[in-house]
């Protein structure tokens, strides 16, 4: 069984540096589906208009 998440967690590209960025919403999201028994499968960007912002989660468990 799979669960997929759209996640808002945004960077701009005057933040990114060679140190790691903390993504609060995913990290939290993540954290929530790992605890309720889900194991992360992907982690994938929003790539157009509606969902660039975000970050798609897809879960799986057995």
């Amino acid at each position: 069984m799979y669960e997929v998440l759209w996640v808002a967690d945004a960077l701009s590209t005057s933040s990114i540096s060679a140190t790691p960025i903390k993504v609060p919403n995913a990290t939290r999201t993540i954290n929530d589906m790992v605890s309720k028994g889900w194991e992360l499968h992907s982690i994938v960007p929003g790539t157009n208009a509606q969902t660039y912002s975000g970050l798609f989660l897809t879960f799986k468990r057995d």
